[in-house]
This record gives structure tokens, sequence and C-alpha cells, in this order.
């Protein structure tokens, strides 16, 4: 059976950005484990991560925080408020058995939090053409 793709439209607002030096992201209180960031814009990130015994189910009611570093802990991004947009099993590849996609937006950020993204944005990432977050 051959299954029919939709098309869809472009919702990306922000320009995305694959992230060029090791950095990682966690997502508390859900869970202390690192997840690998796949790509940022201004708007949000996706990270690929393990899944432990933290819910996959998300309540509402949680206030949700990412936390990014660079792996030489030369930088830190601390308390971005996030909403998860999707977490999703990734599919065919024998790598990433077991691993999830995470995609999330951040919420309302401080200015300076904004500042720190930019930098991270500028000094630890590449442009990836014609994608848009």
């Amino acid at each position: 059976m051959t299954r029919k793709r939709r098309k869809t439209t472009e919702r990306r607002r922000h320009q995305r950005f694959k992230v060029q030096e090791d950095a990682f992201a966690m997502v508390t209180p859900l869970s202390a484990k690192r997840g690998e960031i796949l790509d940022v814009s201004k708007g949000g990130l996706a990270l690929h991560y393990v899944p432990g015994k933290e819910k996959t189910k998300i309540s509402i009611e949680i206030d949700l925080f990412l936390h990014i570093f660079s792996r030489d802990i030369n930088f830190c991004l601390l308390r971005l408020p996030i909403r998860t947009i999707s977490d999703v099993q990734t599919e065919d590849e024998v790598s990433d058995e077991g691993k999830r996609r995470r995609s999330v937006e951040f919420g309302a950020l401080s200015q300076g939090q904004e500042d720190q993204l930019k930098y991270f944005i500028d000094n630890y990432t590449i442009k990836l053409e014609a994608c848009r977050i």
C-alpha cells in the first residue's frame, strides 16, 4: 500500500542553524539526561535523546526549562522556558535505536537570555540553507 504524503505549509518563522560544536541540552524537571542538539533558531530547537523513566506525556501544568551547554562547558545558558512541540521516536537508523527527537519552542526570554542565545547561534552553529523555524 502506497501512502500519500500531504503537502505541508511551511510554519517556520526563524532561520534554523545546525550546531557545529559539540553541544547538549537538558530539559528539566522531566529529566537530568542530556540530549544532542540537532538544530537551533531564535524560536526553539530540536534534540535527540535516549528516554529513561521520565514521562513521555507532558502535563501542561509543568513548567519546563531547557539548559544549553557546550561540551567544554565554556558556554552555558540556563532556564530557558520551553513548550514541547513534538516528541517522536526516530526511525530507520540502527545507530539511533531507542532515540527520540524532541522539538521545543522557547517561551518569553529575558533580554539576557536572548543575548546569550544569539551568542550561541553566532558562535556554535552553521547556517542551514533554506530552513526556517
